[in-house]
């Protein structure tokens, strides 16, 4: 099973030089894909409250139209991951 994942880098040249290295790398014999995001669908959302559940999170943004994919980043104990 694949995994996707998300990343947000703060300077639009430390993206371009991760893609660059790592784009098709072999990783637990899996090659990746690594490119820029082909849409403006996506949504980073940062510094939301620690206590917030994913269902009101969901209807805060349901309001805007309809959803794909919602989530709250969580670490691997099930608790929400805290912006450094």
């Amino acid at each position: 099973m694949c995994s996707t994942a998300v990343v947000t880098l703060k300077e639009e040249m430390a993206s371009e030089a991760a893609i660059a290295a790592l784009n098709g790398k072999m990783f637990n014999d899996n090659k990746v894909e690594v490119k820029f995001n082909p849409c403006n669908k996506l949504l980073c959302v940062g510094d939301l409250p620690a206590d917030m559940e994913d269902a009101d999170f969901r209807s805060l943004l349901e309001s805007y139209g309809p959803i794909e994919r919602c989530f709250l980043m969580r670490n691997s104990t099930g608790e929400y991951r805290i912006s450094s």
